[in-house]
C-alpha cells in the first residue's frame, strides 16, 4: 500500500499518529481530544481513499491536484493545534525569558520601538502587505510551478513547505512562545493601514492563536521558497525579493515575533531547507523502489 502514497502523505500520517500518541499520553490535561482524535481518522480516510482510486484518465488530474495540494490547507489546522499541545511540557508560555532576552541584547523591545519611529498609515500598510503575502507565496509558488506542468517540481516544493513546517510545529509544542502581540498588550496600537491592515486584523483575530514565535516559521518558510526559487526558477526571485524583505520586517513591525525569533529562524532555514529535501529524496526513491518490486 505504501507504494500509492506521495511523500507528503506519510509525513503527514506520521506527524498526526505523533502527535496523537501525546495527546493519548497528556489525555488527563486535555479537553476536547475527541474532536482532534476525529480529525486523524478523517484525514487517514481521505489519504487512503485517494491513494487507493486506480488512475483514470477523467479523474486523475483532479485527484493529483487533491494530493498535491490539500496538506497546506491541513497546515492551517495543525498550526492552531499546536496551541492545543503547546503547555504540555511548559505549563507557561516562555515570554517572560524571551522578552528578557530581547531587552538584553537591544536594550529596548524593537517591536514597539519600530512602530513608535515608522508610526504612518502608509508604511504600516506596506507592513501588513508584507505579512499578507505570507500567504500568496506559499499557495502561488507551487500552483506557479502546477500550472506550467511541472508537477514534481510542484509536488516536490509542496513536501519541502510541510515538512519543514511540520518540523517548526514540533519545535512550537516543546518551546511554547506567544510572541509580542499576545504577550506585551498595553501597548500603543499600530497604525490600522488601509486595505491589508483591516484584512491582517480579521486574519489575526480568527486565525492566529497564543503559539509558534520562536523561531518565526514565516522568515524561515519565505527564505526556503527563495532558495527553492533560486534553484528552479530564478526569474521568479525578483518578484519574491522586495516581498521577502517586507515580510521579514513585518514580523517584528505588527508584534508577531521578536528579534530573536527572526535571528533565529535564518540560523535554522538552511539546516531544516536540506533535511526537508533529503527526507524528499529518500522517501521518492522508496516508493519508487516498491512500484518496481
Amino acid at each position: 500500500m505504501i507504494k500509492r502514497f506521495y511523500p507528503t502523505e506519510l509525513i503527514i500520517i506520521a506527524y498526526l499518529l505523533m502527535t496523537g500518541l501525546l495527546i493519548l499520553l497528556k489525555y488527563p490535561h486535555l479537553e476536547f481530544t475527541g474532536s482532534h482524535f476525529f480529525l486523524r481518522l478523517i484525514v487517514f480516510i481521505v489519504i487512503i481513499f485517494l491513494a487507493s482510486i486506480r488512475n483514470r484518465n477523467h479523474l486523475y488530474k483532479t485527484r493529483q491536484f487533491v494530493r498535491i495540494f490539500f496538506p497546506l490547507i491541513l497546515l492551517a489546522y495543525l498550526y492552531k493545534e499546536t496551541d492545543y499541545l503547546n503547555n504540555l511540557i511548559f505549563p507557561e508560555n516562555l515570554d517572560i525569558f524571551f522578552s528578557r532576552i530581547e531587552e538584553g541584547l537591544f536594550a529596548t523591545q524593537p517591536s514597539y520601538w519600530f512602530a513608535q519611529i515608522c508610526n504612518s498609515n502608509i508604511f504600516a500598510e506596506l507592513m501588513y502587505f508584507g505579512y499578507f503575502s505570507y500567504y500568496l507565496l506559499l499557495a502561488g509558488i507551487p500552483l506557479y510551478f502546477y500550472f506550467k506542468r511541472e508537477t514534481k517540481t510542484a509536488e516536490q516544493l509542496v513536501f519541502m513547505l510541510s515538512n519543514s513546517f511540520l518540523i517548526y510545529y514540533i519545535l512550537f509544542i516543546i518551546l511554547p512562545v506567544a510572541g509580542p502581540q499576545f504577550y506585551f498588550t498595553d501597548w500603543v496600537i499600530i497604525p490600522g493601514g488601509y486595505l491589508f491592515g483591516p484584512i491582517m486584523k480579521t486574519i489575526q483575530a480568527n486565525g492566529e492563536a497564543p503559539t509558534a514565535a520562536f523561531p518565526s516559521s514565516h522568515v524561515s518558510i519565505c527564505l526556503m521558497v527563495l532558495m527553492f526559487c533560486y534553484k528552479y526558477s530564478r526569474k521568479l526571485l525578483m518578484v519574491i525579493i522586495p516581498i521577502a524583505t517586507l515580510l521579514i520586517l513585518s514580523t517584528v513591525y505588527i508584534r508577531a515575533h521578536y528579534v530573536i525569533d527572526v535571528i533565529a529562524a535564518i540560523a535554522l532555514t538552511p539546516l531544516i531547507y536540506y533535511i526537508s529535501l533529503t527526507f524528499y529524496s529518500i522517501l521518492n526513491q522508496f516508493i519508487n523502489r516498491q512500484q518496481t518490486e
